[in-house]
């Protein structure tokens, strides 16, 4: 199903602001997955882990006044930021079948914004941060737009973030080159007594 970007229903919600949130939260979920690699760790500690980092990463980024237009609202668990005075929050989940409570419930900061929304437009929005089902699949962000009733009004997708590529370990192979001469060096004058005394 075809659906309309946020950035249709608000200008505040551009392509490139999206972006920037949606790299914040792959940039903390990869740094955890490389964290924690030891054999004590498992899936809640690194899910944990992903979710506080990200978590603060936009709080730090929001308090930073890098972003004129990132502005934070509730900075508990319950992260609610804002983006050009919208406001939105985030998940690891999946977006085709969110469960997790930021995505599928209306937090009390997200109300006023919800109450003057028409029916079919969206009013609640959520980043849903997708890990992938293999170790091939790159993580992906989506963020979705939700109107009054609950049902999915808008859509976006980010672009790939990190790109891995093989690198050829194959080396060049070596190229023999000849010992150079080394002689004397002459100069002009020596080299004219030397003819002269011949």
């Amino acid at each position: 199903m075809h659906l309309p970007k946020p950035s249709t229903f608000n200008s505040e919600l551009t392509d490139e602001r999206l972006e920037v949130i949606s790299k914040f939260l792959v940039e903390e979920l990869f740094a955890t997955e490389d964290d924690l690699e030891r054999q004590s760790d498992d899936g809640y500690t690194r899910g944990c882990t992903t979710f506080g980092r990200q978590k603060n990463r936009i709080k730090h980024e929001a308090l930073s006044g890098k972003y004129d237009w990132l502005t934070l609202m509730n900075g508990a668990n319950d992260l609610v930021f804002a983006i050009g005075g919208v406001p939105c929050r985030f998940s690891n989940d999946d977006p085709s079948n969110p469960s997790k409570v930021a995505a599928i419930a209306v937090n009390r900061y997200q109300i006023p914004f919800l109450e003057f929304v028409q029916p079919g437009e969206p009013g609640r929005f959520c980043f849903i941060v997708d890990k992938g089902q293999s170790e091939i699949e790159e993580p992906r962000v989506e963020f979705l737009g939700y109107g009054p009733s609950g049902e999915l009004a808008c859509r976006w997708i980010s672009n790939s973030i990190r790109v891995l590529r093989e690198v050829d370990a194959e080396l060049p192979s070596p190229v023999e080159v000849s010992k150079p001469s080394i002689m004397p060096k002459q100069d002009q004058h020596s080299t004219q007594i030397k003819k002269s005394l011949s």
